[in-house]
């Protein structure tokens, strides 16, 4: 993907996000921040009786990386398991966002949701 694209669809996700809002009665309900720069997301979910991914929202502030990671996070892991979560990496990640290899200042801010559904599944028990 060029450059240009690629930012175009973070800049749309960005100002566009898909899924931002809050679930309620929500399985996975988790607030974490990234205090290297200030971003903070607030990722709920629900899974469904198979332990998938049902429904997933977040909300939160940041930079355009964290915040189109999130919209495109969302929409990557509905019907995901909570073992293939658990086996996301950054490589995935950066697949997702277009194929982009992030600075190193760069890569926390695009975990930023990842990590916070590993956690929220950690927390919550994970599937039913």
């Amino acid at each position: 993907m060029s450059s240009d694209l690629y930012r175009e669809q973070l800049l749309d996700h960005y100002h566009n996000p898909e899924n931002f809002g809050v679930l309620d009665n929500a399985d996975v309900d988790i607030e974490m921040d990234n205090p290297t720069c200030g971003d903070m997301i607030h990722l709920t979910a629900r899974l469904d009786s198979a332990g998938r991914v049902a429904e997933v929202m977040f909300e939160g502030q940041g930079c355009v990386i964290s915040m189109a990671s999130a919209s495109m996070f969302t929409e990557h892991v509905k019907g995901k398991t909570v073992q293939e979560i658990a086996a996301m990496s950054l490589t995935e990640i950066e697949q997702m966002m277009g194929g982009v290899k992030l600075s190193m200042g760069r890569v926390k801010c695009a975990l930023l949701p990842l990590n916070a559904m590993k956690q929220g599944l950690k927390e919550s028990g994970g599937a039913r």
